[in-house]
């Protein structure tokens, strides 16, 4: 039944003034656009689906020489597939890599899948990753000419990954899946974040251990304090750690030996406010312990140091 003849058939069961009938008629129409647009908004909000899905962008092979040419910036660029599976498990580090790079380096994704799933396949997974780089699909006749504008040294095998540093030389490639720790580190050696000594600040903690406590000592500071750093690395709060155990003699001066590695004067400032969320994610009801001791009860820190790298063999 039409909404009209509905509307009128409803109207015409109530007793109304010609006045409020039509106030009755206006709300009526009105109440069934906002359901009729309600449901198509939830129609196209499907579970997975966002109503402004990432644009990938269709490129030839001119269009992607134009690419590979940096704009004032260093330049990352990934080439992937939605059917590469190392190309999918990259990603999460990639997406890390734009946001802590956002502004610094010009990052790009090329992907390779069929042209079909340029609407399709392609923007589901970058909206499944959160990636907000510039997303492009390679179509070309000639792959050839496209694999070897990148690099003379790419057979077409994904993933890839290239840096160009500002002037346009590569400065980092990587043919196969990517070690987020190792791209952070070309990055920043291109952006000279890690001149003389690669301006690393470490602080070092020397710990004795109480009453013999050594194995109380040891799960706490590999259970508590090695995966607080670990993830550490993982977010680029922290450069790199060290955990040295001292086993010379019983009367040492201490016992453990603990480096944490901060990638310049920012990171190192940065490093108390960074730790608190991790330490809460990781522990949220409290370190791990072996027994009932107490840290306290089973270590002492008798001497900080904090200082610059002047030079390593890195």
């Amino acid at each position: 039944m039409r909404l009209d003849v509905r509307l009128s058939v409803l109207v015409n069961d109530f007793n109304m003034t010609p006045i409020n009938r039509s106030k009755f008629v206006m709300a009526a129409i009105f109440a069934a656009l906002l359901f009729s647009l309600s449901a198509r908004a939830q129609k196209n909000a499907a579970p997975g689906n966002t109503l402004n899905p990432p644009r990938v962008t269709q490129i030839d092979t001119p269009t992607l020489e134009r690419l590979l040419k940096p704009n004032g910036k260093p330049l990352l660029i990934n080439f992937w597939a939605t059917w590469c599976d190392p190309c999918r498990e990259e990603f999460p580090d990639l997406v890390k890599i734009d946001a802590a790079y956002k502004g610094k380096i010009d990052f790009i994704t090329v992907s390779l899948d069929d042209l079909a799933d340029i609407n399709g396949d392609v923007p589901k997974f970058l909206r499944e990753m959160k990636a907000e780089m510039p997303a492009y699909l390679l179509k070309t006749d000639d792959e050839s000419a496209a694999i070897k504008l990148v690099s003379k040294d790419w057979a077409g095998n994904l993933p890839l990954t290239v840096f160009f540093d500002a002037a346009g030389n590569i400065a980092y490639q990587r043919n196969g899946k990517i070690r987020f720790d190792t791209v952070k580190e070309n990055i920043d050696r291109v952006l000279g974040a890690t001149p003389s000594g690669n301006g690393i600040i470490e602080t070092i903690d020397f710990i004795k251990v109480k009453d013999g406590k050594r194995d109380e000592a040891r799960y706490y500071y590999e259970n508590n304090w090695r995966f607080y750093r670990a993830e550490a690395v993982k977010r680029g709060l922290i450069d790199s750690f060290e955990y040295i155990d001292v086993t010379t003699g019983n009367d040492n001066a201490f016992d453990i030996v603990l480096i944490t590695r901060y990638r310049g004067e920012e990171q190192f400032r940065n490093s108390e406010a960074a730790f608190s969320p991790v330490i809460k994610e990781l522990t949220p009801n409290g370190p791990f312990l072996k027994g009932n001791s107490k840290p306290d009860e089973f270590r002492q820190v008798v001497y900080s140091y904090t200082g610059k790298s002047v030079f390593t063999s890195k």
